[in-house]
């Protein structure tokens, strides 16, 4: 039995030592305290309001929770988003 392509690439890539978003199409989420977030490999924003900040990413929609949230720097493939407190940082999957 074969083992699908999927499992074979994660498994070079953890014998390969380089970090996932280096090989795959996923985002590298850096938090800065409680009040700022960088999200570098994002693909576009979804929604944006001053409680959640969504954005699209090669694994589904990352979502940022918090209070005054704002876009703070937004580039092709990465965004800063600041805020008074940020809450929760989750993936979920992209809307139909």
């Amino acid at each position: 039995m074969r083992m699908p392509k999927r499992n074979r690439f994660n498994r070079m890539m953890l014998k390969s030592g380089l970090p996932e978003d280096a090989i795959a199409d996923c985002a590298r989420v850096t938090m800065t305290g409680r009040s700022a977030v960088l999200i570098e490999g994002q693909h576009g924003v979804v929604e944006m309001t001053g409680v959640c900040v969504r954005l699209k990413t090669g694994e589904g929609v990352l979502s940022v929770l918090g209070e005054a949230l704002r876009l703070r720097e937004l580039s092709l493939d990465a965004a800063v988003i600041v805020g008074q407190r940020i809450e929760t940082v989750t993936y979920g999957r992209a809307r139909a």
